[in-house]
């Protein structure tokens, strides 16, 4: 319980605009070897996770199975997602030091236990926390939902003024846990995300009735811009549930 307790810390910092940089690692990986990649991700693959943690390389990682992982076999979907976080640009540029050590740390070749031959990495994204919800909260489901709204500093102000308070007054009724807003840093581009906002639930039920599209109150609603800020709304929406969570953010 403490883990799930601590997972909360992940993705945010206590400042607006702070300086965590979160990376995510999306993974695929087919239906007949995810238990063996969750079992080396969390028995073996932690240990130099929580060395970079412990030697100050890194201030956080969580590991999270996709919704649906093992039942849809599109090879082009990912099954899991990796979420590290780091202080800054500085420690997130030296994160190469977390994998170099990992052969000292684990006593063995590394290649010997590697998760890259029954797993592809689809993509990597990169994130800068904008604001968060606090005191943070134990949750156990996430919700990402990616945008690229046409007005970039509508949309943040309205996330930060409107749907901020919302949701703060909404926590701890119907298994909500928390809400935070991230800005993309890389890559960027035309077919690129350029915001992901995230919320936290404490049950799968709760994290489900979120995604439906009936759920939010007419009276918030008529106070957004978003039709104008976002005409075209998420582009994607992912529910993930979490298997792992190590370190903490101070």
């Amino acid at each position: 319980m403490k883990k799930i307790i601590l997972l909360p810390l992940l993705l945010f910092s206590i400042t607006l605009f702070g300086q965590n940089i979160v990376e995510i690692h999306y993974r695929h990986v087919p239906s007949e070897h995810i238990a063996e990649f969750e079992d080396k991700e969390m028995r073996i693959w932690s240990k130099v996770k929580q060395n970079a943690i412990d030697n100050g390389d890194m201030l956080a990682t969580a590991f999270f199975r996709i919704a649906d992982a093992g039942v849809v076999e599109d090879e082009t979907i990912p099954t899991h997602a990796f979420v590290l976080v780091y202080k800054d640009f500085k420690q997130l540029a030296n994160s190469s030091n977390i994998w170099s050590s990992a052969e000292k740390v684990l006593g063995m070749n590394p290649n010997y236990i590697s998760t890259n031959e029954i797993s592809k990495t689809m993509m990597i994204q990169r994130f800068k926390l904008i604001d968060e919800i606090l005191p943070l909260r134990e949750f156990k489901y996430a919700v990402w939902n990616y945008s690229k709204p046409k007005n970039f500093g509508g949309f943040v102000n309205e996330n930060l003024k409107l749907w901020k308070p919302y949701f703060e007054k909404k926590i701890g009724q119907k298994g909500l846990a928390g809400w935070g807003i991230l800005a993309r840093v890389y890559p960027q581009g035309m077919n690129e995300s350029s915001i992901v906002s995230y919320d936290h639930y404490t049950s799968l039920e709760a994290a489900m009735q979120a995604l439906s599209p009936m759920d939010f109150d007419p009276s918030i609603l008529a106070k957004s811009k978003m039709s104008e800020y976002d005409p075209e709304g998420f582009r994607y929406r992912v529910l993930l549930e979490l298997l792992q969570f190590q370190g903490s953010v101070n």
